[in-house]
């Protein structure tokens, strides 16, 4: 039978090496949901795996168990390019992007139809409902800054807007549902070279095409939110509570802001150009704030300094200008990236 023009959602998985105790629990989750009288399809997406994850048991065990699922594997490393590959290939009038460390509440597809219905100017949602589970102990001075970093998130009222500047309701990456048609738009403006962002790539902590998204159906008139119905456990291994991944965490989601926004919006270059801090000023504060850490370490000052470092360096990458030669090594000493 085919499924053309027969699909509600289309839920897609990107994963590259995945963590088989959390992508389980990640697979375990989509096949719970509550499908009510909505037609899905499930893509995994294999972003290049070392192992292939076809080869899996538990994972081929979920394709013959769950109707209308399958795996596509794409070799070009970068989260964009496996998320795009899902989009092609999907049917669906909706996209949901779950990550392979994400666990949806069972009612998450009810709840997002509700939306959709009730909401029909807003292309993207999001949880409003973020619950972080650490499957390890996290050192108690690094438990509200992994927090933050991993999203969590407790609202309780539906909120939205359409501002060409990120506001605090807009969605993240997880659990992130878009309207198709946005999607395609945005596929085709990566091709174009207009869109450049690749997400994460391997190893690497790159950040914004999510967010890219999220400004381009901004830039097409339409909103985007999140609401507390919609729920969600970010499953966070041991690995990625470190210091050091916090960092180029932080790092890699500043530096790439200036670019996400001003290739959607390219008047905001001027903006930029206008704000720029110029680079004797920007080798200066950097070297009053490493010192300052020799006093005050502590992981938000820290994480501070590196948000700063990345932001300013975003602007000059959005500029396209070589990015002062200090800011690399501030950011060599303090192991972000």
């Amino acid at each position: 039978m085919s499924l053309n023009n027969e699909v509600d959602y289309s839920i897609i998985i990107c994963t590259y090496n995945p963590d088989q105790v959390v992508f389980q629990r990640c697979l375990n989750a989509v096949k719970a949901l509550d499908l009510d009288d909505f037609r899905t399809e499930v893509i995994l997406v294999d972003n290049n795996s070392k192992t292939r994850i076809s080869e899996s048991g538990y994972i081929q065990s979920f394709i013959e168990n769950v109707s209308n699922s399958k795996i596509i594997t794409v070799t070009k490393q970068g989260l964009n390019h496996a998320r795009m590959a899902g989009i092609l290939e999907s049917k669906g009038k909706e996209i949901i992007f779950f990550d392979d460390d994400n666990e949806p509440e069972a009612d998450y597809l009810r709840a997002l139809n509700f939306l959709h219905i009730s909401y029909p100017h807003v292309g993207a949602w999001g949880p409003g409902n973020i619950d972080v589970d650490f499957l390890s102990a996290v050192e108690p001075h690094l438990l509200n800054e992994s927090k933050q970093a991993f999203q969590d998130r407790h609202e309780s009222n539906i909120t939205y807007s359409n501002q060409r500047s990120w506001q605090s309701c807009y969605p993240f990456g997880t659990g992130l549902s878009i309207r198709k048609d946005y999607c395609l738009e945005y596929i085709e403006g990566v091709k174009a070279g207009i869109f450049t962002l690749s997400d994460r790539k391997g190893n690497e902590l790159s950040s914004g095409g999510d967010t890219q998204m999220v400004f381009f159906l901004i830039s097409k008139g339409a909103s985007a939110g999140v609401a507390p119905s919609l729920s969600i456990t970010h499953i966070v291994p041991a690995k990625r509570t470190k210091f050091e991944y916090l960092k180029r965490l932080t790092y890699g989601t500043s530096v790439c802001y200036s670019t996400c926004l001003s290739e959607v919006f390219p008047e905001e270059l001027e903006r930029i150009e206008s704000h720029l801090v110029r680079p004797e000023k920007f080798n200066v504060k950097i070297l009053k704030k490493m010192f300052l850490l020799l006093f005050n370490g502590k992981v938000e000052k820290t994480l501070a300094v590196v948000s700063y470092i990345g932001a300013v360096n975003g602007d000059y990458l959005a500029l396209k200008r070589p990015v002062p030669s200090l800011a690399s090594w501030a950011l060599k000493k303090l192991k972000a990236k």
